[in-house]
């Protein structure tokens, strides 16, 4: 078969094939990286997910909220401005520090989006967080003031950490070397992630007595998108208290009864736009990460099959034509 085909042809047929080969690497070189979840219905007791450096106003317990299996906090001895009517008291201040969170390595140059399930029962506006990276410890420069909705059911809230940082920055100017330079510590292997839960005001949150929130999951994302696109899967539910005790085994249903009352392991009905649909529906997902670049690796695959359906059609078509001249 070489007989009829050409130098030039050849030489074509030879930049056809790298072109292949090239979207092969770049479909290697755009694929997502694995989102890192903290997942809190892993764990059984606080202390297994939280260290030692808990503390201020608030108490953290790992519970079941209707189906789902949450990290909970609460305020128990929170800001009143009569007692502080300077406003430079610490009350109302409960924070709380992930165990391991080096062990996730965490990369901020690939990891610069977040996403959390939240839900509020309280006034509070805002969420707070503080990280530690390798050129910063935990102190206000590496400090992210997040909005969410007050008193509001779970909701999913999706956004870019160096620019959720810059937004609130400074919140206290005396505590930093130049207030209008913002600096980005969002850099480097993670080591640390502190959750300081509500945030309302200086000086240290100001959340109030009886204020409570939830914490589903945070999850870590190299792109927006990929940030939208996740469905997260607990690795575990809780199941209603209907469900705990089966009925007698000699007791039969009659007939036209329903059995499949309780059924339904997810009760809870999401009130907000952008709740993830079916965050407590799938328990199938054991793993701390879940692969979220399906989406982007089927784009890139569908790419690659049309490239090579077209050298095969080039290649058909040279063969053809060196038929014909013969």
């Amino acid at each position: 078969m070489s007989k009829f085909i050409s130098k030039k042809t050849t030489k074509l047929l030879s930049l056809a094939i790298i072109a292949v080969m090239l979207c092969g690497a770049l479909s290697f070189g755009v694929s997502a990286a694995n989102p890192i979840i903290i997942d809190f219905s892993k764990y059984d007791y606080v202390e297994d997910i939280l260290g030692s450096a808990t503390g201020g106003q608030g108490e953290f317990e790992i519970k079941a909220d209707g189906a789902r299996i949450i990290l909970f906090a609460e305020c128990i001895d929170g800001y009143d401005p009569a007692d502080d009517p300077d406003g430079t008291g610490t009350k109302g201040d409960l924070y709380a520090t992930i165990n391991d969170f080096e062990d996730l390595q965490v990369d901020a140059s690939v990891y610069q989006w977040l996403k959390m399930s939240v839900k509020n029962e309280s006034a509070a506006p805002h969420f707070e967080f503080h990280f530690s990276a390798p050129s910063r410890g935990y102190h206000v420069e590496t400090s992210v003031t997040l909005d969410i909705n007050p008193n509001s059911d779970y909701t999913s809230y999706i956004f870019n950490v160096p620019e959720m940082s810059k937004k609130y920055y400074p919140k206290r100017a005396a505590d930093v070397d130049d207030p209008d330079n913002w600096p980005d510590h969002w850099q480097g292997v993670l080591n640390g992630f502190r959750l300081d839960f509500m945030y309302y005001e200086e000086s240290g949150g100001r959340a109030k007595t009886d204020d409570k929130i939830y914490i589903e999951y945070i999850g870590f994302f190299d792109s927006e998108q990929a940030a939208k696109d996740f469905v997260f899967a607990p690795a575990k539910t809780a199941v209603p208290a209907a469900e705990e005790a089966p009925p007698p085994a000699a007791e039969t249903p009659a007939a036209g009864a329903d059995d499949n009352a309780g059924d339904n392991d997810n009760p809870d009905t999401p009130d907000a736009a952008n709740e993830d649909p079916g965050d407590a529906n799938n328990n199938n997902n054991n793993n701390n990460t879940q692969d979220d670049s399906d989406g982007a690796n089927t784009t890139m695959i569908i790419i690659i099959a049309v490239a090579a359906v077209a050298v095969i059609a080039i290649v058909v078509i040279v063969i053809m034509k060196g038929k014909g001249k013969k």
